[in-house]
């Protein structure tokens, strides 16, 4: 065999292994499409019979009583299209410490033009996921913001000739980001925006927020809302906002080793100290 046809198949399997890991990088590609977002306001559920603290001292005047709740659907799959086209059928397949991001900005409606909306107020927090199955099906995320806040986001409480202003589905617009620190962006949809163009929409939106009127970490997840308990199983599992560091085995061994040798000191000083009395006893 000539060196050039060594050289020319030598290319080709170059190439062929060139492709196959392209290929499988392609697939193996985490995506969280489509996302929808909606949202309803609705009254929150309210214990009062036998409760010890039922009746009316220490209620809020609000105008705005309804919780706001956000309904996200997403769809963890690996992405197959670019490669081969087929669908992905695969199960067992889990995703760690995915991050939801959501923004909330209420429209300043009164003071503002429908084509030129501008922003009242903006709610936003992140949530993070242990594990997230990529099973081509559809799951779903609830996120909470609640009458207080929906109250101090609209438009300086201002008279629109019926009174202070009621918060309707229509004053939110609301983004929401599934990101991850190794494959970026998985999937992102978009709520009370129309355009094609709804992710330089809404951060042009964002430019118009007061900064004093910014709230990080202000819209609940289902796990701090009055829906807590509802159906629990049947939602991806949150962290917890604080976790405790894991424990350091070297560190536990160390201390014990310490205080193993602290004791036996102990010991032997209680020891030599009994010694010295029995011989002045003795003399």
């Amino acid at each position: 065999m000539t060196r050039t046809v060594k050289n020319v198949i030598a290319l080709l399997i170059g190439v062929c292994c060139l492709s196959g890991v392209s290929g499988a990088s392609e697939r193996m590609r985490p995506m969280f499409s489509p996302v929808v977002v909606n949202m309803k306001l609705i009254n929150a559920p309210r214990v009062k019979a036998g409760a010890a603290n039922s009746g009316s001292h220490g209620r809020l005047n609000l105008v705005n009583k309804r919780w706001c709740v956000i309904e996200i659907d997403y769809t963890p799959r690996y992405d197959y299209e670019k490669n081969s086209g087929k669908r992905s059928k695969d199960n067992g397949y889990w995703l760690e410490d995915v991050v939801c991001g959501i923004q909330v900005v209420v429209k300043d409606s009164l003071g503002s033009s429908s084509y030129q909306p501008m922003g009242a107020a903006l709610f936003s927090t992140k949530t993070e996921f242990w594990s997230i199955a990529l099973d081509g099906k559809i799951h779903r995320q609830y996120m909470y913001i609640a009458p207080q806040l929906i109250e101090r986001g609209m438009p300086a409480r201002r008279g629109d000739g019926r009174g202070v202003k009621v918060a309707v589905p229509s004053d939110f617009v609301i983004c929401v980001t599934f990101f991850h620190k190794k494959w970026g962006v998985l999937g992102q949809g978009f709520y009370g925006l129309k355009s094609r163009t709804q992710g330089a929409e809404f951060r042009k939106l964002l430019k118009t927020v007061p900064s004093n009127s910014t709230f990080h970490g202000s819209i609940l997840s289902r796990a701090n809302s009055p829906w807590n308990v509802n159906d629990i199983d049947s939602y991806d599992l949150e962290k917890p906002a604080f976790i405790p560091a894991p424990l350091n085995d070297a560190a536990i061994e160390k201390a014990a080793i310490e205080a193993q040798e602290a004791e036996k000191a102990a010991v032997e000083a209680a020891n030599k100290r009994s010694s010295k009395k029995s011989k002045r006893t003795r003399k």
